[in-house]
């Protein structure tokens, strides 16, 4: 392809490029070249760091928490494809005619893939080097982790440690590519590896040559390969970390970094105080949006493996979640005051004016009476709310507490204990049970238990199939009597089943009240509809029985979950209010005006905001136009208000403080608070103490970062070593795993 060609075929692929990236950004200043994302709103300085931004990769931009895996993948996808093209033509540019080609496009990918050519050790001896400096020819190991290149050298040709004469043209050479010295050692002993001199290649020669190293290097990639292995090996064994580490992104980018630099080992304490510094700038970043969005402050309560009690204390907004501390609160559990005084702190660190609500989940008696006494001292400026993962929890353990549930429970336990105690079985479950998992990993455990039953009953046919099989007949478990127990109630038992499957008419759901949740990016805008839509649900499926359960959902809905934020969420969601199934009962409204006023503090004029929210209920003006009533389900709800709310403005900055709230807390992103529990159970120093204290900010900040919420449990890496944390009792009779209330 002649240059011109070329760059002709390159301004169009940019262009396609460009088309491509505005599906996903806006440019919203062509001077500047700014861009917007689609999926946060975040603005960068062009499509280029769009791209590193939707793709999640570090470095001159944080990465979109919002934008889907699927594009994400693709993205990223296609910057390593054009970092492959990009570093084969600054290879190919390095060639020349009397020389073997470096990136010939009929080699395979393997042969255009190899490791390094040394200089052989002939042309060491015989003194075959230009003035004084030694020739190399070297490929790239990993076309997306480039190195410094050597061209190599041809005969007749003057050559000095910056550049080549040939032809009476001067042709840069850059230095040797750096090697770890432990490695090059490995490589002189691996006897197979063919040392070339490049000075003695010619057109005839190159191509055998060439076929005879490619069996040295395979040999010389799996050693390196061996070698990083036992290396990673040792870091994780010798630190007692969880095998999910080599899943995390930046794992992989250490990884990626340290493949082709070279780096000196940094001390622990600069490592420390970088990591601060990012968290620090974070967490600067997402307080300006407390002020103008507020935030709502998540007080996860739990218990250690010691019996001590905790609570640990984030910050959600829209943009992200923030860990803050951790507090031991072992010695105050029962003292109203102690715990109003560390509610107090807590709500002056985040900031009364920021926060829209508390949210605990703790019902307990001191608890609530700490929450009345704060809510007095500021003067009933936020609301106290109950985590709803925690609601459902709950009237999910109310119903497993029913004998008729229990009884089909205890046999569903039996099953499970049977599979998850022996090798067999659990070998063969991975081959004849979909996805190979039974247990849910679920970190609310009565949903856990209801997921896992919900498993089981899809998987029956599966579960007679894998006790049926040839694999299963050979072994010796297949004639002892416990397996039969467990074989009649999977095979026989039919009055089980169809006892099981009722239940999950109840239970689902309730279930999927959560999984609604989870999917929408207003979940305190849906919780009041989702819960109306549930009880519909158990009407259908039970018919004349669902009056046997429905106070029970009463019950814990009136008691415990139902809020003035929820009842304000529920009727400014524009995706529920330009619905037919939107009703503003008395509930709805009173519900409504609380929340008006005490949340009006220096945001808003609370009578303005009534007053606009007529105009809003009878939709007038603006609110009555196409483009309002179509894009109330294409974008999130915070931008349509943003867009649609102009003409109402504190009516707009009311719904976006709203609106922009969660209501479930902690346990659906998975987090394991073992290292908080290290922090204020084992005594140090107060130097190590105040150590120790930063490792767990930085710690739980950077999980936050990228986990996102997941009612079923951790999955993929993170799951790996923390099954069933919930459900250890169905694992085996004799508890041998914990698990963090």
């Amino acid at each position: 392809m002649g240059e011109e060609e070329a760059m002709v075929c390159a301004a169009k692929d940019t262009q396609a490029r460009k088309i491509k990236k505005e599906k996903h950004g806006k440019t919203i200043d062509k001077e500047t070249q700014k861009v917007s994302c689609n999926y946060c709103g975040k603005v960068v300085t062009s499509y280029n760091r769009l791209e590193h931004h939707l793709a999640g990769i570090r470095g001159n931009v944080s990465p979109c928490n919002l934008v889907p895996d699927s594009v994400r993948q693709s993205i990223r996808t296609s910057l390593e494809d054009r970092k492959k093209d990009w570093i084969a033509r600054k290879i190919g540019r390095l060639k020349s005619s009397e020389l073997p080609t470096v990136r010939n496009p009929s080699l395979t990918s393997a042969q255009a893939c190899q490791p390094l050519l040394q200089p052989s050790a002939s042309s060491t001896d015989r003194g075959d080097s230009v003035n004084g400096h030694r020739c190399f020819v070297h490929c790239t190991n990993n076309l997306l982790q480039p190195r410094s290149t050597t061209q190599a050298i041809a005969p007749d040709v003057s050559c000095n440690a910056s550049s080549y004469q040939q032809g009476g043209q001067t042709i840069e050479v850059t230095e040797p590519p750096y090697q770890n010295p432990c490695v090059m050692n490995k490589q002189s002993e691996i006897s197979s590896v063919q040392r070339i001199n490049p000075l003695s290649f010619s057109m005839e020669n190159s191509s055998s040559q060439m076929q005879d190293s490619e069996s040295s290097m395979e040999s010389n990639n799996n050693y390196l390969n061996s070698r990083a292995a036992k290396s990673i090996g040792k870091l994780i064994f010798e630190a007692g970390l969880e095998p999910g580490i080599l899943h995390l992104p930046c794992f992989k980018d250490m990884v990626d970094v340290l493949a082709w630099a070279q780096v000196s080992m940094p001390t622990y304490e600069s490592i420390m105080e970088e990591q601060l510094k990012e968290i620090q700038c974070r967490a600067r970043d997402l307080k300006k949006h407390w002020e103008t969005s507020g935030c709502s402050v998540i007080l996860d309560s739990w218990e250690s493996r010691c019996g001590k009690s905790f609570i640990s204390v984030l910050v959600h907004c829209n943009k992200g979640m923030l860990f803050l501390k951790s507090i031991d609160v072992s010695e105050i559990i029962d003292d109203v005051d102690e715990l109003a005084l560390m509610l107090l702190h807590v709500v002056e660190e985040v900031g009364v004016l920021n926060i829209v609500q508390l949210i605990t989940n703790d019902a307990s008696p001191h608890m609530q009476a700490a929450e009345h006494a704060v809510l007095k001292r500021f003067g009933h400026s936020f609301f106290f709310t109950l985590c709803a993962d925690h609601c459902i929890n709950l009237l999910l353990e109310n119903i497993a507490a029913l004998d008729h549930v229990s009884e089909v429970l205890i046999k569903a336990r039996e099953i499970t204990r049977f599979i998850y105690s022996h090798a067999v079985p659990m070998e063969l479950k991975g081959k004849y049970i979909r996805d190979g998992e039974i247990l849910s990993s679920s970190n609310l455990k009565f949903v856990a238990m209801f997921i896992t039953l919900g498993k089981l009953v899809s998987e029956r046919i599966n579960l007679v199939e894998m006790f049926s099989s040839p694999e299963w007949a050979s072994s010796d478990w297949a004639s002892r009597s416990s397996f039969r127990h467990v074989y009649e109630i999977v095979k026989i038992d039919n009055a089980f089943w169809c006892a099981a499957a009722d239940i999950l008419k109840l239970t689902d759901p309730l279930v999927t009240v959560l999984y609604k949740l989870e999917a929408d990016n207003c979940p305190i805008g849906i919780l009041y509809d989702a819960m109306d839509c549930a009880k519909e649900e158990i009407k259908r499926n039970l018919q004349d029985k669902h009056g046997d359960y429905w106070p029970m959902v009463d019950d814990v809905w009136d008691h415990y979950l139902h809020t003035p934020v929820h009842a304000a969420g529920y009727v400014l969601n524009p995706r529920i209010f330009y619905t037919e199934r939107f009703s503003c009962d008395a509930e709805i409204k009173s519900g409504t005006t609380v929340c008006v006023s005490r949340l009006a503090k220096n945001h808003y004029d609370p009578k303005k905001v009534a007053a606009q929210m007529e105009i809003y209920q009878r939709k007038s003006a603006p609110f009555d136009s196409d483009a309002a009533i179509q894009q109330a389900m294409q974008i999130p709800q915070v931008r349509w208000w943003s867009a649609h709310g102009t003409d109402t403005p504190e009516l707009k900055t009311f719904a976006i403080r709203i609106l922009s709230q969660t209501c479930f807390g902690a346990p659906r992103y998975n987090i394991d608070w073992s290292l908080s529990e290290q922090l204020h159970v084992v005594k140090r120093p107060y130097p190590e103490q105040e150590r120790f204290q930063k490792m767990e900010y930085i710690h739980y900040n950077l999980r936050l970062a990228h986990y996102e919420p997941c009612v079923r449990g951790a999955s993929g890496a993170h799951q790996h070593g923390r099954l069933a944390s919930q459900l250890g009792d169905w694992i085996t009779s004799a508890r041998t795993t914990s698990y963090y209330k």
